[in-house]
C-alpha cells in the first residue's frame, strides 16, 4: 500500500508539473505578445519622430492627415519597405505602414520622412471601404482601391517577392476585419494612465512568470524526491 500511495503521489506531482509547465507556456506567449507591442510602439514614435511637421496629406475622403495624425489612438501593425507604381510605370521605393485604421506610404526627403507623392493620388489610405486585389501580370504586386466614393481611387504596389506580397494582403485583410465600422479616422490619443495600466501589466505578468518557474523547480524537486523513495522502498 506504501507502494501504491507513493506512485499516486508520484502521479500527482507530475500533474501539477504539467498543470505549471502550460502556466508558463500561456504567460510567455502573453509576454511575446507584450512585447512585441511595446517594439511596435517603439517603432511607430520613432517613424513619427523622423516625419517632417510640415508634411501633410489630403485623404480621399477630404480629411487632411499630418505628423501627429500617425499616434493619434492609432497601432502600428505592420511595416516595410513596398515600392509604388505611379501612372507612367515608373516605381518608387516607399516605407509602408499598415496602422490600426489606414495605411500610409512614407519616402525619405532630407534625411526626413515626408508623405510619399503619387500623381495626384492620396498616399494616406482608409482601410474602409478597401479592395484588396492581385496584379494577374505581376505576382509582387497588389492593388489598393478606393471604394465608397463618387470616383474610387487605386493605387499599384510591388512587394520585393510574391511570399512578402501575400503577407502584405493578409495582414492588410486581419486589420480590415478586425477595425470596427463605425470607426472614424479622428480617435482620442492614448492617456498617460493607459500606459502605467500597460506597464504595470507587464511587471505581473513576468511576476507570474518567475513565480511558476520555481513552482516547476519545486515540484522537480519533490518528483525526483518521490520517485528516489519509491525506488527504496521497492528494494527493501
Amino acid at each position: 500500500s506504501t507502494h501504491n500511495s507513493c506512485g499516486a503521489e508520484t502521479d500527482l506531482e507530475h500533474t501539477h508539473v504539467s498543470e505549471a509547465l502550460q502556466l508558463v507556456k500561456e504567460i510567455l506567449t502573453a509576454v511575446d505578445s507584450k512585447v512585441n507591442e511595446q517594439e511596435k510602439k517603439r517603432r511607430l514614435k520613432e517613424v513619427h519622430s523622423r516625419t517632417d511637421s510640415k508634411s501633410i496629406m489630403r485623404m480621399k475622403s477630404g480629411q487632411f492627415f499630418a505628423k501627429e495624425d500617425l499616434l493619434r489612438g492609432r497601432r502600428l501593425i505592420h511595416d516595410g519597405t513596398l515600392q509604388l507604381k505611379n501612372s507612367a510605370g515608373r516605381l518608387k521605393e516607399v516605407q509602408s505602414l499598415l496602422l490600426s485604421d489606414v495605411l500610409v506610404f512614407l519616402q525619405e526627403k532630407d534625411q526626413k520622412y515626408v508623405f510619399a507623392s503619387l500623381d495626384q493620388r492620396s498616399t494616406v489610405i482608409s482601410l474602409q471601404n478597401l479592395i484588396v486585389r492581385e496584379v494577374a501580370n505581376e505576382e509582387r504586386g497588389l492593388f489598393l482601391i478606393t471604394a465608397g466614393t463618387e470616383k474610387p481611387e487605386m493605387v499599384e504596389v510591388l512587394a520585393s517577392s510574391k511570399e512578402e506580397r501575400n503577407t502584405w494582403r493578409a495582414i492588410i485583410q486581419d486589420a480590415m476585419n478586425c477595425m470596427e465600422k463605425d470607426e472614424d479616422e479622428g480617435i482620442p490619443s492614448e492617456t498617460e494612465e493607459d500606459k502605467r495600466q500597460q506597464e504595470s501589466r507587464i511587471k505581473e505578468i513576468r511576476g507570474m512568470c518567475v513565480c511558476a518557474c520555481v513552482y516547476i523547480y519545486v515540484c522537480m524537486y519533490v518528483c525526483m524526491y518521490t520517485c528516489v523513495c519509491t525506488h527504496y522502498i521497492t528494494h527493501i
